[in-house]
C-alpha cells in the first residue's frame, strides 16, 4: 500500500483500520473467519455510548406499552433489563392502553438497554411525530442471540430485512417485536408466546403495505444490531412448508407447459445425464425440452442429438450460430418456446428431487412472484449455490458455497435450506420464470454476454416490484462451469471487466445500501453468513472495481 492510499484508507475509515490493514499486507496475514465472541468485543457498546444516548433529545417521544409472555422465573431478568432502559417513557399495556406502540416479549428474554432507544430513533430519524401515526411503520423487529447455559452469548439471529415468504412458515423476528398499538388490536393481540406469536406477527404484516424491492423502508422494520438476548436452548416456532416426498407442489389442473432452454456446446455426456434426469427423476411431464445448440464441433455430440430427439418427441433441438453469449442464446430459446413457464437451465445440471420443476412452478405461478431458483450441489454433496448476495466478494456470490447443508451453520441461517425465501437474485444455472414476465422484461440483457446476466435480470425484476425466490425443495447437482472453461485468456478477462463496469455503473447505489436478505453485520469477504470483520471490511467489496475504472 503506497502512502496515498494509505492516507486515502486513513480519512474514509479510521487510522485503526488502516494500521490492521497495513500490518496485513506487511506480514502477509491471511483473513481469519471472525468468532461471534470476538465481533462481541469489538461492537460492545461502552458506558460513553449509553450516555450520549440518553442526551438525545427526540422530536417525537411516543408511549411504548409492554406486554411480556413469559413465567413467573423469567420475569425477574427481563424487569430488571426493562428497569436499565435508557428510553423511558415506558408503561405496562395494561396501565396505558393508549400507548402509541407495544413492546411484546416472549419467554425467556433479556432487553439490551438501547432496544427501545434504538427503535424510537428508527422513528424519529423518519421525521415522524405524533399527529401522523398513520405513516409510522408498524411493526419493528431487532437481531438477537442467546445466552448459554454457561451463560456465554451465542447463536446470533443475524436476521434478513422483511422476508414475508419466510415469516410464512416460520417466526424468524424472533420473540421481541415493536407494534404499532391501533395494527396490533386490528390484528388481535396473541394469548401468548411460540405459535401464537407467530400468527399474531403473519397478520400484523398483512395489514401493512410493503412491496419487493422496497425493504427497509416501508411498513415493516428491522434494526441490524443484537438488542434482546434469549435464555435456554434456541426456540422458534416452526411451521414447515417442506413438501412430503409423494407430493409434487402443484395439482393437475396446474400442470401447464414448462419450456426448458438447455445452452449446449459438446460435452454430450453431461448434456445427455441432464435430460435423462428431466426424463427419469423429474415427475412434471408436460415439459418440452430445447437444446440449443451453439457452434459444437465434436460429431458426437449430433449423434447425441439423434439419438434423444428420436426418442422423445418432446426434445428439440434448436441452433444459435452465433459467438457465445448466453443472454442470447436464452433470449432465442425464449423466442421458440412454447410453453406457460421457461426453465433456464445448464447443461452440467442434474435433477435430484423428483418435483423440483413442481415446486419452481408453485412459487412463479403467482403474480407477486418473478423468479424462483433451487438449492444446488456439487457432485460431492456441498453446496453450490443456495441464492445470490449482492454484493459478496464484489458484485455478487452465491451463498454458503462449499458448505455441508446443516453443519456448523448455527440454528438461523441453518433455516434457508428448509424454508422458501426471498433473496436478491439465483443463478441461471437453474432459473425458472413465467413466460409473459420474461417477455415484459425484454429478457436478458446481451450487453452482459457471460458473468452476471442472471444476477442483473433479478435485480430489474425486483425493481419492477416482482419476487425473487430460493426454493430448497428444489434440489439439483451442478458442475459449475465444466462446459464454458475457465475465464483465463485476455479476451475473457477484458469482457468480465467490462461485464463488472456495467453491473457497478448499473447497481451502484444497491450494492452500496448491501443486499436486504443479508445481514450487515455479516462479512462480504469470507465465509457467508459468518461475523463481518469491521477493521477489515470497512469498504464495500464491490469499491475495488469502481476505483479501477477511474
Amino acid at each position: 500500500m503506497n502512502i496515498r492510499n494509505l492516507s486515502n484508507y486513513i480519512k474514509d475509515y479510521g487510522f485503526h483500520a488502516a494500521a490492521v490493514r497495513a500490518a496485513d499486507r506487511l506480514l502477509k496475514r491471511k483473513a481469519e473467519e471472525v468468532s461471534y465472541d470476538r465481533w462481541l468485543q469489538r461492537s460492545r457498546k461502552s458506558s460513553r455510548d449509553y450516555a450520549r444516548m440518553a442526551k438525545e433529545v427526540f422530536a417525537w417521544n411516543p408511549v411504548i406499552g409492554i406486554k411480556a409472555f413469559m413465567a413467573p422465573e423469567d420475569r425477574t431478568q427481563f424487569m430488571q433489563s426493562l428497569n436499565l432502559q435508557i428510553y423511558r417513557n415506558v408503561r405496562s399495556y395494561k396501565k396505558c392502553p393508549e400507548a402509541e406502540y407495544m413492546l411484546i416479549a416472549g419467554a425467556g428474554c433479556i432487553l439490551a438497554p438501547d432496544i427501545l432507544w434504538q427503535a424510537v430513533n428508527l422513528l424519529n430519524d423518519e421525521g415522524l411525530t405524533e399527529s401522523v401515526m398513520r405513516d409510522a411503520p408498524v411493526l419493528v423487529y431487532f437481531d438477537s442471540d442467546r445466552i448459554g447455559l454457561d451463560g456465554r452469548k451465542c447463536d446470533p439471529a443475524f436476521r434478513p430485512e422483511y422476508d414475508p415468504d419466510l415469516l410464512d412458515s416460520i417466526n424468524y423476528m424472533g420473540e421481541v417485536v415493536l407494534v404499532r398499538t391501533d395494527i396490533a388490536m386490528q390484528a388481535g393481540l396473541p394469548s401468548n408466546g411460540g405459535e401464537s406469536l407467530h400468527a399474531f406477527l403473519k397478520r400484523v404484516c398483512a395489514l401493512a403495505s410493503e412491496r419487493p424491492g422496497m425493504e427497509g423502508s416501508g411498513d415493516v422494520r428491522h434494526i441490524p444490531e443484537i438488542l434482546y438476548h434469549e435464555t435456554g436452548d434456541a426456540s422458534l416456532s416452526v411451521i414447515s412448508d417442506l413438501e412430503s416426498e409423494e407430493e409434487d407442489g402443484a395439482q393437475e389442473s396446474d400442470r401447464m407447459m414448462v419450456s426448458v432452454l438447455i445452452p449446449n456446446k459438446d460435452h454430450a455426456g453431461d448434456l445427455e445425464k441432464c435430460v435423462r434426469s428431466l426424463q427419469t427423476v423429474n415427475t412434471w411431464e408436460n415439459l418440452e425440452i430445447l437444446i440449443l445448440e451453439n457452434n459444437s464441433e465434436d460429431p458426437a455430440t449430433f449423434a447425441c442429438y439423434d439419438r434423444l430427439c428420436s426418442e422423445d418427441p418432446r426434445i428439440r433441438v434448436l441452433e444459435y450460430d452465433r459467438p457465445f453469449n448466453y443472454s442470447a442464446v436464452n433470449n432465442f430459446g425464449a423466442e421458440h418456446a412454447a410453453g406457460e413457464y421457461l426453465l433456464l437451465l445448464n447443461n452440467d445440471t442434474v435433477i435430484l428431487k423428483k418435483d423440483s420443476i413442481a415446486q419452481l412452478v408453485k412459487l412463479v405461478k403467482r403474480e407477486d412472484t418473478g423468479a424462483a431458483g433451487a438449492l444446488l450441489y456439487y457432485p460431492d454433496g456441498s453446496v453450490q449455490h443456495a441464492g445470490v448476495i449482492l454484493g459478496y466478494g464484489g458484485i455478487a456470490g452465491h451463498a454458503f458455497t462449499g458448505e455441508r447443508s446443516g453443519r456448523d451453520l448455527g440454528f438461523f441461517p441453518g433455516l434457508e435450506f428448509s424454508h422458501t425465501h426471498n433473496v436478491s437474485a439465483v443463478t441461471g444455472a437453474c432459473l425458472m420464470v413465467r413466460r409473459q414476465v420474461w417477455q415484459e422484461m425484454g429478457g436478458m440483457d446481451e450487453e452482459l454476454a457471460v458473468a452476471f446476466n442472471d444476477v442483473d435480470f433479478c435485480m430489474r425484476l425486483r425493481r419492477e416490484g416482482k419476487k425473487v425466490l430460493l426454493c430448497p425443495q428444489a434440489q439439483l447437482y451442478h458442475n459449475e462451469s465444466v462446459s464454458r472453461g475457465a475465464e483465463d485468456s485476455p479476451e475473457k478477462v477484458a469482457r468480465f471487466h467490462r461485464e463488472i463496469g456495467i453491473m457497478v455503473s448499473r447497481w451502484e447505489a444497491e450494492l452500496e445500501a448491501g443486499d436486504p436478505f443479508y445481514n450487515p453485520n455479516l462479512t462480504l469477504t469470507g465465509r457467508s453468513w459468518t461475523c463481518r470483520d469491521e477493521l477489515r471490511e470497512g469498504a464495500r467489496p464491490y469499491l475495488k472495481y469502481l476505483n479501477s475504472m477511474d
